[in-house]
């Protein structure tokens, strides 16, 4: 299993080339699933985030991110990349986009191992043979508030649990000021009894 984390500044993470669009404007949700079918890329969202918009046209040969910057103009929406040819919508930013994410690596990283600490202490939650891509925003009292999984393990009750877990997490320090949030973390499916990650 392995775990990456990001916030909603895209990561160029996937082959550019450009190809041929041709997505009538309509509503979101239908353009995303479009979208996904011509660029390959897997969408994770929630439908309360596409309820009730609609995307603009994207017609012509464009690369995948300026394609999908075109389908999302006028939505209030962004896109982040997770590194593994999917990408999640979020709404658009309001902090510095110049702000490298560089800068956050370090506190990043405590999150990951504070989420993966959490997951860990249950059979029913401990990573390894699911994926999962979850969101969730740091409050002022360094804990973890509004968590959502972008996707299902496949397991109800195990998403549930994940849940409550998340929402246990805290992390004895503030989010740096200016970073970007919500933050995205996405855990890849490994062989059944790969279990490092939780250690002993």
């Amino acid at each position: 299993m392995v775990a990456s984390v990001h916030t909603i500044q895209a990561q160029a993470a996937v082959d550019d080339a450009a190809i041929s669009f041709d997505i009538p404007a309509q509503p979101l949700e239908a353009a995303l699933e479009a979208f996904g079918e011509r660029s390959r890329l897997q969408v994770l969202y929630e439908t309360a985030l596409t309820a009730g918009r609609r995307s603009s046209e994207v017609k012509g040969i464009f690369t995948r991110s300026t394609a999908l910057r075109r389908l999302l103009s006028g939505t209030g929406l962004e896109f982040n990349y997770t590194g593994e040819l999917a990408f999640t919508l979020v709404p658009a930013r309001t902090t510095d986009p110049t702000k490298s994410i560089a800068a956050f690596n370090r506190f990043l990283g405590s999150v990951q191992a504070s989420v993966l600490a959490a997951l860990c202490q249950s059979p029913e939650t401990r990573p390894g043979a699911f994926r999962l891509a979850m969101q969730f925003w740091i409050g002022s009292a360094g804990r973890i508030e509004n968590p959502r999984l972008l996707n299902s393990t496949g397991v109800n009750g195990r998403d549930a649990a994940i849940t409550d877990a998340l929402k246990r997490v805290a992390f004895g320090q503030t989010a740096p000021s200016e970073m970007p949030q919500p933050i995205t973390m996405v855990l890849k499916a490994g062989p059944a009894d790969a279990r490092d990650e939780c250690g002993p």
